[in-house]
């Protein structure tokens, strides 16, 4: 099994290569005709394209084998670009994520621990960027803690066959003495309000 190339997620405008949108729309939708990969709901969330560039970007994609042909107008994702696809579906959801910051806090704590071998280094990379595009706050070395609920491509990310034994996800709601980790989130837990 060959490693995927992991594009680096990023809270910039940075907008989708055609390729990418491609990927990511399959991700979504499992298969699709190269039309049905210029409507306006994917126009909005990633940035639009031309005819041709779609043309192209589905003749280099089968090229490198990231999707197939299943019937004469019908592409669909070979395990190759599913691999590829997720990435894809991450990085444009990163960069049109805007957290939704519920008005009152939940009394829950979202706690990543991951530990990525050097040798896949690009995933540690990758993972580190997104949740910190979600608002995750570094409390000790590859400890990540989030105070609200987190969006389901992150669940997607952390259950990827390259990074699920190398990460944990919990959820509590008691953890003792907090504090620490409030501190960690000023504009949500302001100082005096921290006992």
């Amino acid at each position: 099994m060959t490693d995927v190339v992991v594009k680096s997620a990023s809270s910039t405008s940075r907008r989708l290569s055609t390729s990418e949108k491609i990927l990511a729309m399959l991700w979504q939708v499992k298969e699709g005709t190269v039309s049905a990969f210029l409507p306006e709901k994917y126009a909005k969330k990633y940035g639009t394209s031309t005819p041709q560039a779609y043309h192209s970007a589905v003749f280099r994609l089968r090229q490198k084998g990231f999707i197939k042909q299943k019937s004469k107008k019908i592409f669909t994702l070979t395990p190759r670009g599913s691999k590829e696809a997720l990435f894809s579906f991450i990085n444009g959801e990163t960069v049109t994520y805007a957290p939704k910051v519920p008005k009152t806090w939940d009394g829950g704590w979202r706690i990543i621990l991951f530990d990525v071998p050097e040798k896949k280094r690009h995933y540690r990379d990758f993972l580190r960027r997104v949740i910190q595009v979600i608002g995750f706050r570094e409390f000790q070395k590859s400890v990540w803690i989030y105070p609200y609920p987190v969006p389901s491509f992150l669940r997607d990310l952390l259950f990827e066959e390259n990074i699920k034994k190398y990460t944990r996800f919990i959820t509590t709601e008691e953890i003792e003495y907090d504090t620490d980790l409030r501190q960690l989130f000023p504009e949500i837990f302001p100082r005096n309000a921290i006992k």
